[in-house]
């Protein structure tokens, strides 16, 4: 049997996933990893990107609004603490693109740098959302 590692999934507000899986894949402000038991021990940002999860044999894709990943190699646990999760399959395609829309339109029209700031995050989820979406179908 392949060896395995414990992956905990949290939002502010509740856990979404916590189980053991096979590997994962995240972006942090660094670039791709690759996550595997017994990973050396790890703190980083991540960036809203896709999140992928090899959970016994079967591959699991996630859209990430950001957060953090803390790998504590002692525990062979890994901590993502993300702004935002939702699975491939759920994400709705034409809200996605109304999202990048308005986005769009708010970029255009920011006044100040704050929100600009906020109109560049969501054009990033909403760019994030829809390349998952398009690559699942």
């Amino acid at each position: 049997m392949a060896s395995e590692m414990r992956l905990v999934i949290l939002l502010a507000d509740k856990t979404f996933f916590d189980g053991n899986v096979l590997s994962f894949n995240v972006t942090t402000e660094k670039g791709q990893l690759g996550i595997l038991p017994h990973h050396t021990d790890l703190i980083a940002k991540l960036e809203i990107s896709p999140l992928t999860v090899n959970e016994n044999g079967h591959v699991h894709i996630y859209s990430i609004g950001g957060g953090r990943i803390q790998v504590v190699q002692k525990e062979n646990t890994a901590y993502l603490l993300v702004n935002s999760i939702e699975r491939a399959e759920d994400i709705d395609k034409e809200r996605a693109l109304r999202a990048k829309e308005n986005a769009e339109k708010a970029l255009e029209e920011a006044e100040s740098q704050r929100e600009y700031y906020r109109a560049e995050i969501k054009l990033k989820r909403a760019l994030n959302r829809l390349s998952i979406s398009n690559n699942l179908h």
